[in-house]
């Protein structure tokens, strides 16, 4: 097991340096954590208590510190002690919150399941443009092992409405033109499909020495720039609704 003081100085590290979360979120695999049962819980099964957020998600919180999980335990609940790795299989497909009461941080089904089965996790940064222009146009190509992955994973997620690919650089054209992927999804879910797209491409993209780039727009809200670009989505949700479908579906 994972010290809790060495566990400490690596959530730190990774709270003041997105590359070193990797290490951090791989040592929570073999480090003790802690969830919370309810209290009057009578069906012989062990159930984890869920919150739903401010912004409508539904998590399920844990702790890397026994103190403020008893604290936030309160009356109604009861701390259990579990490895990382336990509680990450049993509650596979559900959303997870870190020291929701602290500096939290929250991880989606897509990312643990990765972190799982194959010890990876993807470093998510966000950038602002500010003022700076960039061209966008219809991509020059479609890489089959992006597009494939991407259909694939759209389809599991209800909230993605549309995704589209383009090219994107400098007015000037004085680079090489990068992807961008732009995706139709309530900014509820926008972290979500984000991280779930980095997930799904950056081993990928990191072996092909590529980048890819991610925005993302309200349904029924297409922004000016993609219009003036006239793209065709290479993914709808009545494509992902006929993969789920199967066979039958499709014909």
């Amino acid at each position: 097991m994972i010290p809790a003081d060495e566990l400490a100085r690596l959530m730190h590290q990774a709270l003041s340096d997105k590359s070193a979360e990797p290490a951090f979120f791989r040592a929570l695999l073999d480090a003790t954590v802690y969830a919370h049962t309810p209290r009057n819980g009578r069906s012989g099964r062990l159930c984890f208590i869920q919150f739903t957020t401010p912004d409508g998600l539904t998590v399920l919180p844990f702790f890397t510190e026994e103190s403020q999980a008893r604290i936030a335990a309160g009356s109604a609940a009861t701390v259990v002690v579990l490895a990382g790795r336990q509680l990450f299989e049993w509650t596979r497909g559900a959303t997870l919150m870190l020291n929701p009461n602290d500096v939290s941080c929250t991880l989606y089904p897509e990312e643990i399941a990765a972190l799982l089965d194959h010890g990876e996790v993807a470093i998510v940064e966000r950038v602002d443009t500010g003022s700076q222009q960039l061209w966008v146009g219809p991509a020059s190509q479609r890489p089959a092992w992006l597009v494939d992955r991407l259909i694939a994973l759209y389809a599991g997620l209800d909230c993605v409405a549309a995704a589209y690919l383009a090219d994107i650089g400098a007015p000037e054209g004085s680079e090489q033109p990068g992807l961008l992927v732009a995706v139709s999804v309530p900014s509820k879910d926008a972290e979500r499909v984000a991280r779930a797209t980095t997930t799904e491409l950056q081993p990928h993209c990191q072996a092909l020495r590529t980048s890819v780039d991610m925005t993302a727009f309200e349904p029924g809200d297409l922004p000016g720039w993609l219009k003036d670009a006239s793209l065709e989505p290479f993914y709808v949700r009545a494509m992902g609704e006929r993969i789920r479908l199967g066979p039958q579906g499709l014909q």
